[in-house]
């Protein structure tokens, strides 16, 4: 990682949003994802940039073979006294989701939910995918939550403030063109920490993804809102669920 995202991940992102619990929302995105990506409960599932685990240890609760993998050694900790305190299954695994340390074509399904476009060059981002193609079966699925990066662009936000729980997050924007990308000031205080942070995160149009993830060797098999499979509208929907499928030619 570099170095503004190692010290966001390992303590501004847990300073910022707490550790939150498995909630109703969190059931029904699992739920929903399950059915976009076809999964059986012989299913196997890896949750690339997993954090703190909700998504994976819901997913093992319903009887799914899950990994969870991050690159932040803090979020992982938080996984693991979840998953332990919940009495769930999953095997978490530290790793660079560019090179990620798992088999070949093993992998029924991936999912990557709010991890994707963090790195700086845009080869690194693409060899996520890549990886991701790497790792899944014959006609695997991978499903792909990132903002929608044209709605940001045309409805920019310099400044927020957020306040949950006793904590203050004020947050300073500027936006850098070709390719989009916003940075992010995060001052953080209250119960959990005080610090100053760095964000900063691709903004991909709809078309930009869509072909991305054809690239990497996906045909596009949905593109929604929510998990639910409302339909993504790219003037109002703040975020793009995409279900890749496998192309079968990739693996002739």
């Amino acid at each position: 990682m570099s170095d503004w995202a190692q010290e966001y991940f390992e303590r501004g992102y847990t300073q910022r949003w707490g550790v939150p619990p498995i909630t109703d929302q969190t059931r029904r995105e699992v739920d929903g994802v399950s059915k976009h990506l076809n999964l059986a409960p012989s299913s196997r599932i890896v949750d690339i940039g997993c954090g703190f685990g909700r998504h994976a240890v819901a997913l093992a609760q319903g009887g799914s073979k899950i990994i969870g993998v991050d690159s932040a050694v803090s979020l992982l900790i938080e996984a693991r006294h979840l998953a332990a305190k919940l009495g769930a299954q999953v095997q978490w695994v530290r790793g660079d989701m560019r090179r990620l340390p798992l088999r070949s074509e093993y992998f029924d399904a991936a999912i990557l939910r709010d991890a994707f476009g963090f790195f700086e060059a845009e080869e690194d981002n693409e060899a996520v995918l890549t990886d991701v193609e790497r790792i899944l079966v014959p006609h695997g699925r991978v499903c792909l939550k990132v903002v929608n990066g044209g709605l940001i662009l045309t409805k920019f936000r310099p400044t927020d403030c957020e306040e949950r729980e006793g904590t203050v997050v004020t947050i300073s924007r500027t936006l850098v063109l070709e390719p989009p990308r916003m940075r992010e000031k995060i001052t953080v205080n209250g119960s959990r920490g005080t610090g100053e942070y760095e964000r900063r995160q691709r903004l991909y149009r709809p078309e930009e993804i869509y072909n991305m993830v054809e690239r990497a060797g996906f045909s596009i098999v949905g593109v929604f809102a929510n998990a639910d499979g409302t339909p993504f509208q790219p003037a109002v929907s703040t975020a793009m669920w995409l279900i890749g499928e496998l192309k079968n030619d990739r693996r002739s």
